[in-house]
């Protein structure tokens, strides 16, 4: 494909009710997590935010990407500060984010409990992480294919890698369930018919209204999550902290601590 379709696919993904709606939890989650912090750290892991914030802001973003093709839409589109690296070998120094987003990146990793341990890695003690992934692997299909999806979650799945990983879950739900059943009933015709329900390479763009209808849903989905969790969906989204560490309570050894106590008389043998 060439670069100037590919850029518009990448564009026409960026304003599509889904993209929109991701944008607006990561930034909501990001920007309450480093409120009233001074010279933050924000950590955009597949550009997936794409923070707005005036020259005048304290708040400093990395937006990092392994796919070039992407970073080079980004600097097209405006954005700074771009690292091109792995997620599961960030080339970024430890404990250095107060907060990290990672919007639908999760599933395409080879493996994605050590991408987990690295973004805890880069992370500050008590740093938050917030994460969607795509839910239920019944939901399986070509789009996952196209785009390089390794796999699915379900919530009890992602708490127990995040908590493996040495997170600590805030809160997770799941999230997009206006779609859940059509999309069901759309993989239960394919596997009925045996014939692809999606004959393009994505999904086709939906129509300017009702990309506005499903945006104007999904909102009311997230205004809803401030409330309840959400039993079922087509995503995952989750909110873990990184524990912050322990002092600990003695600070010199036992044997140091004796000696400076009943020191030796000076000249004695």
């Amino acid at each position: 494909m060439e670069p100037r379709n590919e850029f518009e696919e990448l564009r026409r993904d960026s304003e599509s009710w889904w993209y929109v709606t991701r944008r607006k939890l990561l930034r909501k989650a990001a920007l309450q997590a480093v409120h009233g912090k001074r010279e933050a750290r924000l950590l955009d892991l597949g550009c997936t935010a794409q923070f707005e914030f005036g020259q005048a802001s304290t708040y400093r973003v990395c937006n990092l990407q392994s796919s070039l093709k992407v970073l080079a839409f980004r600097q097209i589109e405006g954005d700074t500060n771009l690292v091109c690296s792995r997620i599961e070998e960030l080339s970024l120094a430890s404990n250095s984010f107060d907060a990290i987003v990672a919007g639908d990146v999760l599933q395409s990793v080879a493996d994605d409990v050590v991408a987990l341990r690295e973004m805890r890695r880069v992370l500050k003690d008590g740093g938050l992480l917030c994460l969607t992934v795509p839910a239920y692997s019944f939901l399986w299909g070509e789009d996952d294919e196209v785009r390089g999806h390794q796999r699915r979650y379900t919530i009890s799945e992602l708490r127990r890698k995040l908590n493996n990983s040495g997170f600590h879950i805030q809160r997770a739900s799941y999230f997009v369930a206006s779609s859940f059943v059509p999309l069901v009933v759309g993989r239960a015709a394919k596997d009925l018919f045996h014939k692809s329900v999606t004959q393009h390479r994505h999904y086709p763009r939906p129509s300017r209204l009702a990309n506005t209808g499903m945006s104007a849903v999904l909102d009311a989905e997230r205004h809803l999550m401030h409330y309840v969790n959400l039993p079922f969906g087509t995503r995952v989204v989750c909110w873990a902290l990184k524990p912050a560490m322990a002092t600990e309570a003695v600070t010199d050894p036992a044997w140091e601590r004796q000696w400076a106590r009943h020191p030796l008389a000076q000249g004695s043998s």
